[in-house]
């Protein structure tokens, strides 16, 4: 091959190789902006009634357990890490000579209930509940509702 031919098919080559790169480099392309992401709102966390479950513990002068099922309505975990008494405690309906029922509920912190994203999780809170000479005569064998407050985090892993 001559070397005038030779020059010629490298400097072709060259411009065929520079035209295919700012062919591509016309395709290519970058830039910025923002994306987005909306956070849900929590929903409240309840407990379930039951009552039908709870063993007779309490007696005047006596603490008791108090058994508790938390419902978390979530779609994430909840590590609940106190309950707290919020309002009067009630005898169950047949126990109507219980006005007076002696029974209160002792604020429960520093605990670890762990609720999974929409589920219930049942807990014992050991001598949580007490019973004062006070407790009508009326309230033996009753059931008490204990209104409480919940509180806690998600316990997202």
């Amino acid at each position: 091959m001559k070397p005038r031919n030779r020059a010629i098919g490298i400097g072709l080559t060259l411009i065929a190789l520079a035209a295919a790169g700012l062919v591509y480099a016309a395709w290519t392309s970058s830039g910025s902006g923002s994306g987005y992401a909306k956070a849900q709102s929590a929903q409240a966390l309840t407990t379930v009634d039951v009552s039908a479950t709870t063993a007779a513990t309490l007696y005047p002068g006596a603490t008791g357990n108090v058994k508790i099922e938390i419902s978390n309505p979530n779609p994430y975990p909840v590590r609940v890490t106190s309950v707290t008494g919020n309002g009067a405690i009630t005898a169950d309906a047949g126990h109507s000579g219980c006005a007076t029922t002696g029974v209160t509920f002792t604020n429960q912190t520093a605990q670890t209930i762990d609720v999974a994203a929409g589920s219930t999780q049942q807990a014992t809170l050991n001598n949580a509940a007490s019973m004062s000479n006070a407790s009508d005569n009326g309230c033996q064998g009753a059931t008490f509702t204990i209104p409480v407050s919940l509180s806690g985090a998600s316990n997202a892993p």
